[in-house]
């Protein structure tokens, strides 16, 4: 990881009509939020104990888990509104969408389906 902030802050402030569409987007926080070194150790000690099965840090104290109240704390982001809950689709539906929205050919969505056994696809 290579921190820009320095290179950033060279440049000076953002321009007020950039700066004002980023804190209507609710995403000021952001302009603040850099590092400008990092402990490689930690990172790495972080990176080994990190387990994507389940989105967790699996440290000698117990398991900790970064929340959305995490993010807005840290990153000074607003956390609003409803979480996204997605609807239950079958195979035919599935295989509806993908040739219309990601013009797939019908075939391979088909077979897409068929592999996971369900409305399931790989994300490649």
């Amino acid at each position: 990881m290579v921190s820009h902030g320095r290179k950033i802050n060279k440049l000076g402030e953002p321009h007020e009509c950039i700066q004002a569409g980023v804190e209507l987007s609710g995403l000021g926080g952001l302009f603040h939020a850099s590092y400008e070194s990092l402990d490689r150790g930690l990172l790495c000690a972080f990176v080994e104990r990190w387990h994507a099965e389940t989105n967790s840090f699996h440290l000698p104290v117990g398991e900790m888990t970064v929340t959305l109240d995490d993010v807005s704390n840290l990153l000074h982001l607003p956390i609003v509104g409803h979480f996204y809950t997605q609807e239950t689709l079958d195979s035919d539906s599935a295989n509806d969408l993908l040739v219309e929205s990601l013009h797939v050919d019908r075939a391979l969505a088909y077979e897409e389906t068929r592999h996971y056994r369900g409305a399931h696809v790989r994300m490649s």
